[in-house]
């Protein structure tokens, strides 16, 4: 029977009766604070035993509670969902933010990996502070880039915390029992789901089910997803479509808004949304495409929108202003989006000019969204197959294919590095011993042995020693300053290195070169570049960046990016348009936030360690210049008009022009005058207006008018 807490937060999500997962997990214990790894499919209600878990574990050790997710998208989602607790008494925060910030005050955390691992290196005594973990997408231990993190963060809670609940949740675990084991939990392991799942594949106008069933499709398109969106729609239904590549959905979508006429959604609605793209920051050309396809029933939906776009995207699927997406895999991985039908269109990745098949996994974690509980009776996972794939291959290979077994991704040196500095900076481990007694915690001890990591930490406390970011003394492993910083800006350990590399071949340092050097950092994740881009970034640094030629030894691929990149932010620190920006590198509104939003924090980080190293303080200055004019994309005339709340780089250039150069010229500006800038409206003015407290004159100008 579930106890009184359980049945306060049944009430509350309006539960009359649990899922067989929910029982499960109740018979397990999971009210007490047992740890359980909870394996069941999408929308099973992994949700409410997160919740269940935190509750109980408030109510009883009155300690905090702790939820982590792999992407912001998703903690974002589970703060909203986790908001309706307050109604019982607790107070939720969510932390996606700052490295350096300490934890905010609250009884329930929401946090992603990385964040929560550097609030535990910057507040260790948070650990003796927490009742209950949840985990949420442990599959992700597997994934080569946050897996490490991951990984190395349950080891420290194992390590220091052995007592602290775990509740680790994921629709695919495929060897459950060794991840439970890892982390000393009991497994609730379950194949229900609330709405029934039919795969099947598709190929010349007919769906073979894996059950014999089979069902003849109209080919009107001639496209095989197009035609598959047609069937679905007549039947009142939504779709997914999965492509691999953004180039791929872009242009899916694009085709498929010519049979808009045999969709059935809002057209009302569809209208507002369309309005509502179009109103969104970014490319002007993406923001009218994407409009005109939202009218036309359609949308994509990729890394390269800016979060507003992809939240209007989402917004009009759950409100069927619109009958299909057409997504990269990062939507399935970061939105709980359901549909009817989700549509494999793309079941190979092309990296680097190669082709390899995706894992079944990544497949089944897509095949999971089909199927809206409450709203749909059935779900359907469409496989389309290629013209040289035969039904029964796709069968065995994805629908009747076994699982990829998770493994640690703790094999190369870069997560160990990082893992063991955090800890020796912390004070959590700080000799030989308790380094390997902290990574005996992880799973990569489980599945290779004490003689592999061993061999690795070895490697990653020598050049971290090497490195001088950690010194041996007395046998205790002890922080240096730089180190300290390294780590409490939570920057990849390389970066130091490359840093000093770079620094000893630079003579005179200065915006271009700063630029270049974050650019360089591990952290950044640099623009791809296409063949046909080559020459044209080669002929920009010989115009305009040619001090480069002195310090890069070799122009080889992985640097003509780094140099993209590094072009792509000297641009929007210099107030090119994001549609010139969008056009001239070929990327959209979400890559460039992405890129600023990282370049924002190792640009301070760097002018951190900068500090340390002891370089003038004139350079160091210019390193947090450089992090303003990112964050708000500017030239150094503007940070002061920036200030002031909805007043962005676009509206302080058209008040700088007009005479307005500092706060003290908009500070006595007559409200009539700026009105008559082009580009400043009302809403602008009355923000200036209660910014210097001049709200009254606005209401007499309103007057006025009136």
């Amino acid at each position: 029977m579930p106890n009184d807490i359980t049945k306060k937060l049944m009430e509350l999500m309006g539960y009359e009766s649990l899922y067989p997962p929910q029982q499960m997990a109740l018979e397990k214990d999971l009210e007490n604070g047992k740890s359980l790894l909870i394996a069941s499919p999408t929308a099973s209600g992994k949700t409410f035993i997160a919740l269940d878990a935190i509750l109980n574990s408030l109510n009883k050790k009155k300690k905090r509670a702790i939820y982590t997710a792999p992407l912001r998208s998703i903690a974002s989602q589970k703060y909203r969902e986790f908001k309706r607790v307050e109604e019982m008494g607790y107070k939720v925060r969510l932390s996606i933010g700052d490295y350096e910030e300490g934890p905010p005050k609250s009884d329930i955390l929401i946090t992603t990996y990385e964040r929560l691992d550097s609030i535990i290196r910057n507040s260790p005594n948070i650990l003796n502070e927490i009742g209950s973990v949840v985990i949420d997408e442990v599959h992700y231990v597997d994934d080569e880039k946050r897996g490490p993190v991951l990984e190395t963060l349950i080891s420290k809670i194992l390590y220091k915390n052995p007592e602290l609940q775990i509740v680790a949740l994921s629709a695919t675990v495929p060897n459950a029992e060794e991840i439970s084991k890892w982390i000393n939990s009991d497994l609730v392991y379950s194949t229900w789901r609330p709405v029934p799942l039919y795969e099947g594949v598709y190929k010349d106008g007919l769906i073979k089910f894996i059950d014999g069933k089979t069902k003849e499709i109209e080919t009107i398109a001639k496209e095989p997803s197009i035609d598959l969106i047609i069937d679905e729609s007549n039947q009142g239904g939504q779709s997914l479509v999965f492509s691999q590549s953004r180039k791929r959905v872009v242009q899916l979508a694009k085709k498929s808004s010519s049979f808009y006429q045999y969709y059935k959604y809002d057209k009302n609605l569809a209208k507002n949304f369309s309005k509502k793209i179009l109103s969104t920051n970014g490319p002007r050309s993406l923001r009218e495409e994407l409009s005109q396809l939202i009218l036309k029933g359609v949308a994509y939906h990729h890394a390269g929108l800016s979060n507003e776009q992809r939240s209007i995207v989402e917004e009009a699927f759950e409100r069927n202003a619109i009958t299909a997406i057409f997504a990269t895999p990062t939507l399935a991985a970061g939105v709980n989006l359901p549909a009817r039908r989700v549509i494999v269109e793309e079941y190979y990745r092309f990296e680097r000019g190669y082709r390899s098949p995706i894992k079944v996994s990544e497949y089944k974690q897509l095949a999971g969204r089909a199927g809206r509980p409450g709203l749909d009776p059935y779900g359907e996972a469409i496989i389309a197959a290629k013209k040289s794939d035969e039904f029964e291959d796709l069968f065995q290979i994805y629908i009747k294919g076994n699982l990829e077994r998770l493994e640690s991704k703790l094999s190369g040196l870069k997560g160990l590095r990082h893992s063991v500095l955090g800890a020796v900076a912390s004070g959590i481990a700080n000799d030989y011993e308790s380094i390997y007694e902290l990574h005996k915690k992880t799973l990569y001890y489980i599945q290779r042995g004490e003689k592999t990591i061993t061999q690795l930490l070895k490697t990653a406390i020598k050049q971290l020693i090497d490195w001088e970011l950690i010194n041996e003394e007395n046998k205790k492993l002890i922080p240096t300053n730089l180190g300290y910083v390294t780590s409490k800006t939570y920057l990849d350990p390389e970066s130091i290195p490359i840093l000093k590399n770079i620094l000893n071949k630079i003579k005179k340092i200065n915006e271009t070169l700063i630029l270049y050097i974050i650019s360089s950092m591990p952290d950044i994740n640099p623009f791809i570049v296409n063949k046909s881009e080559e020459d044209k970034i080669m002929d920009r640094v010989i115009e305009d960046a040619p001090e480069l030629i002195d310090i890069i030894d070799w122009m080889g691929p992985d640097e003509v990016e780094i140099i993209k990149t590094m072009f792509v932010l000297k641009d929007w620190i210099n107030e090119v348009s994001e549609d010139k920006i969008s056009e001239n590198y070929n990327i959209g509104p979400g890559d460039l936030a992405s890129l600023t939003d990282n370049a924002k924090w190792v640009t301070r980080s760097l002018g951190e360690i900068c500090e340390v190293l002891g370089l003038p303080s004139d350079v160091v200055g210019q390193f947090k210049l450089l992090e303003k004019r990112i964050e708000n994309g500017v030239k150094t005339e503007l940070l002061e008009l920036v200030n002031i709340p909805e007043v962005g780089r676009v509206r302080a250039r058209k008040l700088y022009n007009a005479g307005y150069k500092n706060l003290a010229s908009l500070a006595t500006a007559n409200p009539k005058d700026l009105l008559k800038i082009s580009g400043i409206g009302s809403s602008t003015v009355l923000k200036i207006m209660e910014y210097f407290n001049r709200e009254s004159e606005v209401k007499d100008l309103k007057k006025d008018e009136e």
